[in-house]
């Protein structure tokens, strides 16, 4: 067990700490249904400014971003991000500590051994999270409410249809095969669940079976499941892992996005392909975890963030920023960042290999706190935010063992001063992580284009003619982009240059627009398939689709195949069907760059019948103006149990 040495004026406000805990736990909490942990009193440093659920697990397996490598074809599977055991808790702002899962019987009279990232509904009374059942389980989605009632499973139901594909192969320890139906039915993971509100709810799944190019991680993309629907729907096509997805303003749902595309722009500028096969290429393969974010119905994805480190578990802060955890090197300790909105320094897909962005455009990033209130270094991650404009975080003092991890809370300004964060709670036998504030947040819906538009002479055609010369009869989806030709802006509205200049970001972009693209290439990026009986793994091909003309300088319409085992890379062409590159000028004390029209650091998919909108095609890719700021809902702040 670790002991905490703290000098004896802090051991003074701890003692009187606890002892004014004890009398608070005389009284149950109004409204709560189960009790309060007592066992766990003297671990609550401090009540917090509101109420916040967190999790408390034997591994620190909540802090690792990516799916692991593994054999995926003997049973039992190995289950990513899974801890001996987890429990949910509660925290509420009068330092009362209740158990939300731990010995909880659900309806079928089975309880919960592990569970991960949490979140809390709009309205601010249930908790959504990921639970297991038993230590071979997959992740599925619950959720309970914050009084500790209508604790229930939402997926892997009796009616959850599973994958959309046969996932791996998985062979018995006596060697017999498990079938196919099986597999479709059991074999993936549900974590990460976010509120849509009236919209259902997204998380991150691996229903989509894929292994990824030249690796064994199962690959995990954004899905939402509306009300009423009888199986959810992917939003995003990744064939790596897209994790924590949270719903911000405009009905945008933000989340992390493992960039690892493994193709790059031929150096003949002949066109894109994977890197394996050899030969030598303009741009490098991408290899970076980046802030995108992907409209509510999937109709649009842009980036939000991308950084020159990586950008894990974004959250809209109160001081209209994004945080994020990450870290400078592999090998160092994770730390808390954060950024403004549209913040950008990579984007190696479309540049020229080694070359990077010339500035940040405007935008800021500033880091959070190193050291805890006794001076020591910090590891922090998993910050969430608190509507007093404060950080939710947890954070073990730097080299610790993983138990060390407590729930600590800090202010939202690190740009003016260096704030000292402080230890609300610390279990020394777990690790506690992923905490979240309990407030109802403010939530408008906004008109959204669901269905593509009949444009004239775009009605849905009966087959698209494919560049092999194939037929295709498919499911198909609109595409759309009316400024190709459009500069990122710069800077970020809302800040000006160093100095007050305010830059014009017409006369002056971050990133020039392509002069020359005539013509937009749609490849496929094939998942791996698993359903041949001799062959465990069949690799998915890279394949030229279709291409689209440019209607003027900007226009871009057409339908595309949408098959969600295929999903896409969109690549500018210039006239002579050449990948379209262009140098940008020197401009506002920035060289010169190299730049190419490749999407190339994110996968794209597109809904079968659906519309998606693409905004330019310029290094960077789609960015939308917006003010991610976090908004409480109409109650007052504080902890909020559903009525």
């Amino acid at each position: 067990m670790r002991i905490h040495r703290r000098r004896t004026s802090m051991a003074l406000v701890t003692l009187l700490s606890a002892v004014a805990a004890v009398t608070l736990w005389s009284t149950v909490r109004p409204g709560m249904t189960v009790p309060p942990a007592s066992s766990l009193i003297r671990h609550v440093r401090r009540g917090p400014s509101t109420g916040i659920v967190f999790t408390s697990r034997t591994e620190a397996a909540s802090l690792r971003p990516e799916a692991p490598e593994s054999e995926p074809y003997r049973e039992p599977a190995l289950v990513p991000w899974a801890a001996g055991e987890g429990r949910l808790r509660l925290l509420d702002d009068r330092g009362l500590l209740y158990e939300l899962t731990w010995g909880r019987r659900l309806l079928d009279g089975s309880t919960l051994i592990d569970v991960m990232s949490p979140s809390v509904s709009i309205d601010g009374g249930r908790v959504l999270f990921a639970g297991r059942k038993g230590q071979n389980d997959r992740w599925r989605i619950y959720e309970v409410r914050v009084d500790g009632s209508g604790l229930r499973q939402l997926t892997g139901g009796p009616g959850d249809p599973g994958c959309v594909a046969v996932p791996p192969l998985r062979f018995r320890a006596d060697g017999s095969r498990i079938a196919d139906a099986d597999r479709r039915r059991l074999d993936y993971d549900d974590v990460d669940p976010a509120d849509l509100g009236p919209n259902g709810f997204a998380f991150a799944s691996s229903r989509l079976p894929d292994l990824g190019r030249d690796q064994s991680r199962r690959a995990t993309q954004i899905w939402a499941w509306s009300p009423g629907a009888n199986a959810p729907e992917p939003l995003t096509a990744n064939r790596n892992n897209d994790r924590w997805p949270v719903l911000i303003a405009g009905e945008q749902v933000l989340f992390s996005l493992w960039s690892r595309n493994r193709e790059a722009v031929t150096a003949d500028l002949s066109g894109v392909q994977p890197v394996s096969l050899g030969g030598e290429h303009a741009t490098r393969p991408t290899d970076h975890w980046m802030a995108a974010f992907i409209s509510a119905n999937a109709a649009q994805f842009g980036y939000a963030i991308k950084a020159d480190e990586p950008v894990w578990r974004p959250r809209p802060l109160f001081n209209g920023r994004i945080a994020y955890m990450t870290t400078s090197t592999p090998e160092s300790q994770m730390r808390l960042a954060q950024a403004d909105w549209g913040y950008i320094r990579t984007s190696p897909s479309s540049l020229a290999d080694g070359q990077y962005l010339p500035d940040e455009g405007g935008a800021r990033r500033s880091y959070g706190p190193d050291r805890d209130a006794e001076g020591r270094a910090l590891t922090a991650a998993c910050p969430s935010p608190a509507p007093d404009n404060s950080v939710l975080f947890a954070g073990s003092p730097a080299g610790s063992p993983p138990a060390s991890f407590g729930i600590y809370q800090v202010s939202d300004d690190w740009a003016t001063a260096e704030p000292v964060p402080r230890l609300l709670f610390d279990d020394p036998d777990l690790v506690d992580a992923e905490p979240v504030a309990v407030y109802p947040r403010r939530f408008i819906p906004e008109p959204r284009r669901v269905t593509a538009p009949l444009a004239e002479g775009y009605d849905r055609p009966a087959s698209i003619k494919l560049e092999s010369g194939a037929t295709y009869t498919g499911p198909m989806g609109y595409l759309e982009n009316l400024a190709i030709g459009a500069a990122i802006r710069n800077p970020i509205p809302w800040h000006d240059r160093s100095g007050g200049e305010r830059i014009d970001p017409r006369a002056d972009p971050l990133v020039s627009p392509p002069p020359n693209v005539a013509s937009v290439a749609v490849y496929s990026a094939n998942r791996d398939r698993f359903d041949d009986p001799d062959r465990l793994r069949i690799p998915g091909t890279w394949e030229k689709r279709v291409v689209l003309p440019v209607f003027g300088r900007d226009a871009l319409r057409g339908w595309v195949p949408s098959d969600p085992l295929g999903p896409s890379v969109l690549v500018g062409q210039d006239a002579e069907g050449h990948v379209a590159r262009w140098i940008g000028p020197a401009s506002g004390g920035r060289p010169e760059r190299s730049y190419f029209a490749q999407a190339g650091d994110h996968y794209s998919g597109v809904r079968s019948n659906g519309y998606h909108y693409c905004n330019g095609c310029h290094t960077g890719h789609t960015f939308t103006v917006l003010d991610p700021t976090e908004r409480a809902g109409p109650t007052a702040p504080g902890f909020f149990p559903i009525k």
